[in-house]
């Protein structure tokens, strides 16, 4: 139902087509298979049978469609793209080898952008590489590692503080840099990310930071901030969502403690981020 998601997203926008369009996570769960994920609907967990948009089976687990592969959601997608339904096709939370998977077998068109979590704990150099040599962008997500702190949340298997002790912005390396420039920790980040050659996506919902976010081309990091900054890469991963990695596809198994099981989920958790 790739395409019914599709349709009701323009519908909702009230648009004829996107400029981007990415499949969010490669493993189907939470779903069904039976109905479209859309907002409309709820944007919360509940049982499979309210047709919400993270539905849940009887134990409280998420539903888990492992018959559907995103080989098969990415067809579909090469398609709506040819209908003129969005201009480009990507990718979010793929790891590696999954993309090499996708490659393989994209025929008419390629995945324009791959949007994963990275910031200075989680730096992502080979995955940034391997897209630079395929003609791919990167894009990080939760560029400033905090992503409304979910791992300051009871219950998350990141729960607590990064191995550092620290926050990325709190990190003592990060504020010494800062307050040498007279910027922000925030900005002082950013600009690490324009100059490694990626692009980022912050959020903020604060006017005066969204202002500040892109405030960061009037300044450089010279090669001895840089290489300082290249030392905190720790690879702390916060949006793990564990929650779903009863799927076969699920993207980061290698992260998981050993012996894990894919909890219920609880009631106060919706989409991804734990």
């Amino acid at each position: 139902h790739v395409r019914a998601d599709l349709m009701a997203s323009l519908e909702d926008l009230r648009l004829d087509y996107v400029d981007s369009f990415l499949i969010h996570w490669p493993q189907a769960c939470p779903a069904t298979g039976r109905a479209p994920a859309v907002r409309r609907s709820g944007a919360h967990a509940g049982p499979k049978d309210t047709g919400c948009m993270f539905p849940l089976e009887a134990d409280g687990r998420y539903a888990s469609d492992n018959d559907c592969h995103f080989v098969e959601t990415w067809q579909v997608m090469e398609d709506l793209v040819d209908e003129g339904l969005c201009r480009s096709i990507g990718l979010s939370n793929f790891n590696r080898r999954q993309l090499q998977e996708i490659l393989e077998h994209a025929t008419r068109h390629r995945p324009a952008v791959l949007q994963n979590e990275c910031h200075p704990y989680l730096q992502q150099k080979d995955l940034m590489d391997y897209c630079c040599s395929q003609g791919i962008v990167f894009q990080a997500y939760s560029p400033l590692g905090s992503s409304d702190r979910p791992w300051a949340k009871a219950g998350s298997i990141t729960a607590g503080l990064p191995p550092t002790g620290y926050e990325v912005l709190t990190d003592p390396k990060v504020v010494a840099i800062a307050h040498r420039l007279d910027k922000s920790a925030a900005q002082v980040v950013l600009r690490w990310h324009v100059q490694r050659g990626g692009t980022a996506a912050p959020k903020s919902v604060t006017a005066a930071r969204v202002a500040e976010n892109i405030s960061v081309f009037d300044f450089e990091l010279d090669p001895g901030d840089m290489a300082e900054l290249g030392t905190l890469n720790c690879g702390w991963r916060h949006c793990i969502w564990g929650e779903t990695s009863m799927h076969p596809d699920y993207p980061f198994k290698d992260e998981l403690p050993h012996g894990y099981v894919a909890p219920p989920v609880p009631s106060v958790l919706g989409g991804p981020g734990l």
